[in-house]
């Protein structure tokens, strides 16, 4: 089995809800971000992920390390992915509109959560905590 590494953003806005993108061709939701590339730091990685795929610059934005997770790919068979998850509370609430490989781009709330079809690491890691809001590592 393969093992991909990533970087995403755990993005909460100042209500509370939970941004969540979907790929080109995917049925799942998953949380922004993507894989390293070689010799990147973390932090690089989600920079320019979130750049790519929001066009969003982070540079100003505070980014909290609050776990890693391992658990199966939702859309490469025979792949597991490591996630190193960043939280990011945003001041102010925006209106993502997709780039790149992003079909879609949603803000979900603790009502409707369950009404989404969720990647194995946002559901097993993300949601657990965003919840519970405990985003301690």
């Amino acid at each position: 089995m393969q093992k991909i590494v990533i970087c995403s953003a755990m993005m909460v806005s100042m209500d509370g809800e939970l941004l969540m993108v979907r790929k080109k061709g995917s049925l799942y939701f998953q949380l922004p971000g993507g894989k390293m590339a070689i010799g990147e730091e973390q932090e690089e990685t989600l920079a320019r992920e979130l750049k790519e795929e929001l066009q969003l610059d982070v540079s100003n934005i505070d980014l909290q390390f609050i776990g890693k997770h391992i658990t199966e790919a939702v859309n490469e068979p025979d792949t597991l992915v490591e996630g190193n998850i960043y939280l990011i509370r945003l001041k102010e609430k925006y209106a993502f509109i997709p780039y790149e490989e992003l079909e879609e781009v949603q803000w979900i709330n603790k009502a409707n959560w369950r009404n989404y079809k969720l990647a194995h690491l946002a559901a097993e890691f993300v949601v657990p905590k965003w919840l519970a809001d405990t985003f301690d590592v």
